[in-house]
C-alpha cells in the first residue's frame, strides 16, 4: 500500500510542477508544434489517399503540392471536394460486380424465356426461328383463314384467332371422306369378285 501511495504522490507533484511552469510562451510553442504535426500528418494522409484513388500522376502531384503550400485548414475542404469518389480498388470491384450482375440478369432472362422445342427433332430453338437449325425443317406455315405466317407450334392464329386444330380436324375429315369415296368402288369390285 505504501508503494501505491508514493507513486500517487509522485504523480501529483509532477502534475503540479507542470501546471506551475506553464506560461503563455510555452502554450504558443506547443500550439505551433501541434499545428505542424497535424499539417505533416495531413500531408501523409493525402499522399496515401490520392495514390489509392487515382493513377493520374499530375493529379497526385498537384494535390500533394497544394497541401504542402497551403495549410490543412484551407486545403482540406477543397481536397475532399476534388478527389475521386472511389478508390481504384473500389472501382475495380464495382466494375466486377456490375459485370456479374449483368451476367446474372442475362441468365435470369434466358431462364424466363419459354423453352421451345422443335416439333420434329425436339431440340431447343428460339421462338423467332423460321427453320430448325438442327433438322432444317420449316417452322412457319400459312394461316388457312388470313394467310399470314404463323408458327407451327401455335394452336391458334394470333391475327384472326382461328383455331388451327379445328382446321386440321376438318381437313382430315375431308381427306378421309375423299379416301373413303375412292375406296368404295374398289370395295364394290372386291365384293363382286368374291361373290
Amino acid at each position: 500500500m505504501d508503494f501505491l501511495n508514493t507513486v500517487f504522490e509522485n504523480l501529483v507533484r509532477f502534475y503540479q510542477l507542470i501546471i506551475q511552469n506553464i506560461t503563455l510562451d510555452w502554450i504558443i510553442k506547443f500550439s505551433i508544434l501541434y499545428f505542424f504535426i497535424i499539417w505533416w500528418a495531413f500531408i501523409i494522409w493525402v499522399v496515401k489517399d490520392i495514390t489509392n484513388r487515382t493513377t493520374n500522376l499530375f493529379l497526385q502531384v498537384l494535390s500533394i503540392i497544394i497541401v504542402i503550400l497551403f495549410t490543412p485548414i484551407f486545403w482540406l475542404p477543397i481536397y475532399l471536394l476534388l478527389r475521386p469518389r472511389a478508390t481504384i480498388f473500389e472501382k475495380y470491384y464495382e466494375d466486377a460486380e456490375e459485370v456479374e450482375f449483368e451476367e446474372e440478369n442475362n441468365i435470369q432472362e434466358n431462364m424466363k424465356k419459354d423453352i421451345i422445342l422443335c416439333p420434329y427433332c425436339s431440340k431447343h430453338i428460339d421462338e423467332d426461328f423460321s427453320y430448325c437449325p438442327y433438322c432444317k425443317e420449316k417452322l412457319i406455315k400459312k394461316c388457312e383463314k388470313c394467310a399470314k405466317d404463323i408458327k407451327i407450334f401455335w394452336s391458334a392464329c394470333p391475327y384472326c384467332w382461328i383455331d388451327e386444330e379445328k382446321i386440321k380436324k376438318k381437313v382430315e375429315k375431308i381427306e378421309i371422306k375423299k379416301v373413303i369415296k375412292k375406296k368404295e368402288p374398289e370395295i364394290e369390285e372386291i365384293a363382286e369378285i368374291q361373290e
